[in-house]
């Protein structure tokens, strides 16, 4: 089976011949080849080369084209800052202090502006050149997430006071995620993922009350593709594992936050597949090769052999040491270095 057959199988849910293994290597692609974010994500070559080096150096099963949540908001009219080792923050709020809010302010959403095109260009290019080896994600920024941008945190307040603006905006967000997701799929990507790190920050009830109809749109118009999806919650969604498992995607992704281990049932008894979740920092970016392959035996005796995908729990950090990376991949794909680690952990 070729890596992207292998996580395809298991995003279905199945137990394919090993567990796969996708580095969410975002800017960190960028930091292969030498280029700073701001370059990096303006130019369809150098994302290009740098997703070719990921696959090169850490031998994925599937990587995403790039991981960068602020492409929709700048597309929108929000001002970014770009930073040396991150991808851009969102430093303008274009719906920010209306009552009541009004989309109509905001530019026409044309999924040929801003830096759509460019990402777009590397995504055919990765296709044709990776695409039947390894399996392509195509991630875009989740409604609630969207939503934070272009309102800022007075959306919370929305959430509890003004629910009829809220649920517009949230489907005006649903409308751009799923353009987004047509766009992506069009250019040929195997995997739409919806990142909504804002999720974590809700309650339960509110989720259900104002995101899962939303993402439900986007899930179901991925599904009549016939590609596959993922929800991507960074921070500490354990409060919202259930009710984020109802949801009509196909995978739920999380980080170190979340104990893999409760993930695993509750994505189970939703007939959901799962990932995760490497730490980051303490492991990835600061740890030792040994230390990230002990961390990846961990989530691997945890995810277990059906439906689970090893990655790391976000977007890698920039300055991630590549010898960690090259480690956990070892691990993947040599069953005798996973036994000398075990040994070595006994």
């Amino acid at each position: 089976m070729t890596g992207k057959e292998i996580l395809l199988e298991a995003l279905r849910g199945g137990t394919p011949e090993r567990i796969p293994w996708v580095p969410f290597a975002g800017v960190h692609a960028g930091s292969l080849i030498g280029a700073e974010p701001e370059l990096f994500l303006r130019d369809a070559s150098l994302i290009e080369k740098g997703v070719l080096h990921v696959c090169e150096r850490y031998k994925p099963d599937g990587v995403p084209i790039v991981f960068d949540l602020q492409i929709e908001a700048e597309m929108l009219g929000c001002e970014l800052e770009w930073a040396s080792e991150t991808p851009p923050a969102v430093k303008s709020h274009p719906l920010a202090g209306q009552m009541p809010v009004d989309m109509g302010v905001l530019p026409a959403f044309d999924v040929s502006s801003g830096r759509m095109p460019v990402v777009m260009e590397a995504t055919r290019r990765l296709q044709s050149g990776i695409g039947k080896e390894v399996a392509l994600y195509g991630l875009i920024t989740g409604p609630l997430t969207l939503a934070l941008h272009l309102r800022s945190a007075e959306l919370f307040m929305d959430l509890i006071c003004d629910e009829d603006s809220a649920d517009q905006l949230m489907a005006y967000c649903a409308d751009i995620a799923c353009s987004m997701a047509k766009a992506y799929l069009d250019a040929g990507v195997d995997v739409v993922a919806v990142v909504d790190p804002m999720i974590s920050q809700i309650s339960s009830e509110h989720f259900s009350r104002f995101v899962s109809g939303p993402l439900n749109r986007v899930f179901d118009a991925i599904g009549e593709s016939g590609r596959l999806s993922s929800l991507f919650v960074c921070g500490d969604a354990t409060r919202n594992l259930e009710v984020m498992c109802e949801t009509h995607c196909d995978n739920v992704s999380v980080d170190e936050n979340i104990d893999l281990a409760v993930l695993r049932s509750v994505a189970q008894k939703a007939g959901k597949s799962f990932g995760g979740n490497l730490k980051l920092t303490t492991t990835l970016l600061l740890g030792s090769p040994l230390e990230c392959q002990k961390d990846a035996i961990e989530c691997l005796d945890k995810g277990g052999a059906s439906g689970f995908v090893l990655a790391p729990g976000c977007d890698l950090p920039y300055a991630v040491p590549p010898a960690n990376l090259e480690a956990v991949a070892r691990l993947v794909h040599d069953p005798y270095e996973r036994d000398v680690v075990r040994t070595l952990e006994a």
